[in-house]
């Protein structure tokens, strides 16, 4: 199993079948091709659906229906969600901090302590890495990329939060955000055999930061299957219990001085909660959508 390459596999059958703009960066380890999948223009919604699959190391499903979007992660889903899909990979691009995910993360170990956690290891001449920016990034942000990867091909597709692609890679974490959430609660997300969930997609506006995120905080709902499962941590999965309950997602972004990476993690948790423990057949639920 190497989700580098079937990621790889994926962002070139886009490449040829939607030809996004192409920028070539030749480095002294090899070569990044940054491609525009929403920065410069825009691209149909099933783009942003196969993007986000290549995101998750296409380990995971992502449809839509009507204005729902729902993922469904049936194969280590630790893996698909921890080490490629969670946006991990802080990288400043022109004084701005952009997001980084995909299964570029594991060769890089971005961060160390999640990888080494999950246990997942892989090494691949060929990588893919998802940068959620606005501008594109030089040759020498790729360059030191391509150097943390240990890779000698790095494929970068790269679009705004207000791009179409922006908008369905957030919203397609609804199922790592439960993940996540359990993960920094202390349990074992190896233990997790199956996470689905889904959510409605929000109007793509100006807002689209904020407004996707709370629809993900306030509205969006995981189910996962576990082999075993500790009762204690089903209400304290749910976004409810953070002391940050209730408030905007541009109220604590800003409160952060626009860092993502200095909001709280406790509100990172989904709306409702459902486990099902499959070595006693229990089913525990928490939490409620909020409109």
């Amino acid at each position: 199993m190497n989700l580098n390459q079937r990621s790889c596999r994926l962002i070139k059958e886009l490449m040829d079948e939607y030809d996004p703009r192409v920028m070539v960066h030749e480095t002294s380890r090899g070569k990044v091709f940054v491609l525009d999948f929403g920065v410069g223009g825009d691209f149909p919604q099933q783009v942003g659906v196969k993007l986000a699959e290549a995101c998750m190391g296409c380990l995971g499903r992502v449809s839509l229906r009507d204005d729902v979007i729902e993922v469904v992660i049936s194969e280590r889903p630790s893996v698909a969600a921890m080490s490629c899909q969670m946006a991990g990979w802080c990288i400043n691009v022109d004084g701005v901090n952009a997001l980084g995910s995909g299964p570029a993360r594991i060769l890089a170990k971005k961060p160390s302590s999640i990888i080494e956690k999950i246990g997942y290891v892989e090494e691949s001449r060929e990588a893919v890495l998802l940068l959620e920016s606005g501008v594109y990034p030089s040759e020498e942000v790729c360059g030191s990329i391509l150097e943390e990867t240990d890779a000698e091909i790095l494929h970068m597709p790269v679009f705004s939060e207000a791009s179409t692609a922006g908008l369905i890679n957030i919203m397609a974490r609804v199922a790592e955000m439960g993940v996540f959430r359990l993960f920094n609660l202390g349990f074992d997300v190896n233990k997790i055999r199956y996470a689905e969930g889904c959510c409605t997609l929000p109007v793509l506006d100006d807002d689209i930061m904020y407004s996707s995120n709370d629809a993900l905080i306030y509205g969006g709902r995981v189910r996962i299957r576990v082999s075993e499962w500790d009762p204690s941590l089903t209400e304290k999965a749910v976004s409810s219990s953070s002391r940050f309950y209730g408030k905007s997602f541009q109220e604590l972004y800003e409160k952060a001085g626009g860092d993502f990476y200095r909001i709280d993690p406790d509100i990172f948790a989904p709306a409702v909660l459902e486990v099902e423990e499959l070595s006693s057949g229990e089913i525990y639920k928490a939490g409620e959508i909020r409109r």
